[in-house]
């Protein structure tokens, strides 16, 4: 059994489900949802700034807040609050008090979240890279002390599982992919891809984002995971949700063979659906495909097809703007 760290990502592409299947494997231990990594990612590269990628993620976050004139340093410390808010709200998903943003049919054997360290061990780990980030001294450590930080957690939540190979599932993750093998070398890569108007439709429906916000991300996220992984096509694998669904032991194994793991699908769905009844029925996930084509307004349609059909039609899923 191979460990290299893998991380799976997508957003509302049953990402959350795979990491749960394979967190029930007797040797896999499940880290999910660390967004607050994914901030802290985005701030080395803003800082690093090599190739171009952090003044395009510098764009992205100016995007976001709407101030096409952020600043640099504006936009890291708009990432450090992001980011410590994040561990706190996930502590209040863990215990109960705060809601976990998902739709009331999402069920899963390990929960929505699975984080097995304190908010102030979090806080503890990435101290020294905050430290690093406000120092202003020394680029050149930040994705070293990110990675001192990251393995310190994980290995926090391996242990209290007693399990030695880790997959983390965080949804825009692997957008960093070069940073993330600089950190930790050979990594692999599970991208879940869905039809963009279900992604967004789905996701708005849940408040994340408008229309136009969301059909940017989804661009964005798949283009640039595609462009980055391209270089090491040995370590990546696509899955379309739209597959997985409605063969989830077939996905299993092609997951499983792609991280050269031995486990059998058949007892691994079995026991998701002792914990969440109904959660692994094709039939249930079949009815929430193509709900965009009720779901979507005339002007929601023409706002994703101005931003995105070039990119859904070269996915398959549309052969032109006829939709």
């Amino acid at each position: 059994m191979t460990t290299y760290p893998t991380f799976i990502g997508g957003f509302r592409s049953g990402s959350t489900l795979l990491v749960n299947y394979l967190g029930l494997h007797p040797r896999i231990s499940a880290i999910y949802e660390t967004k607050f990594l994914a901030d802290l990612l985005r701030i080395a590269r803003l800082l690093l700034d090599e190739n171009g990628r952090g003044q395009r993620e510098l764009a992205i976050v100016a995007d976001w807040v709407g101030d096409p004139a952020l600043s640099r340093e504006k936009a890291v410390e708009i990432l450090i609050q992001r980011s410590l808010e994040d561990i706190s709200l996930t502590q209040k998903v863990l215990e109960g008090s705060a809601p976990d943003g998902k739709a009331p049919h999402e069920r899963y054997a390990l929960g929505s979240n699975h984080i097995l360290w304190s908010a102030a061990e979090a806080m503890q780990a990435i101290g020294p890279f905050l430290q690093e980030v406000r120092s202003g001294g020394r680029p050149n450590m930040l994705l070293p002390v990110l990675a001192s930080g990251m393995q310190e957690l994980f290995s926090l939540h391996t242990g209290r599982e007693y399990k030695s190979y880790w997959i983390n599932k965080t949804p825009e993750i692997l957008r960093f992919f070069p940073e993330l093998r600089r950190m930790l070398g050979r990594v692999r890569l599970i991208h879940l891809i869905r039809d963009g108007r279900d992604v967004v439709h789905s996701s708005a429906k849940l408040n994340w984002w408008s229309v136009e916000a969301g059909a940017k991300w989804w661009k964005i996220f798949i283009e640039d995971v595609r462009t980055q992984a391209s270089h090491y096509s040995d370590d990546y694998l696509e899955l379309r949700y739209e597959e997985f669904v409605v063969d989830h032991a077939g996905s299993l194994r092609k997951v499983f063979d792609f991280l050269e793991i031995e486990g059998t699908p058949e007892e691994i769905i079995n026991a998701q659906e002792r914990h969440a009844p109904g959660s692994t029925r094709p039939a249930e996930a079949l009815r929430r495909t193509g709900q965009w084509r009720s779901g979507m307004s005339g002007d929601d349609r023409t706002v994703f097809k101005t931003i995105a059909n070039d990119l859904l039609v070269s996915l398959g899923y549309a052969k032109d703007t006829d939709w």
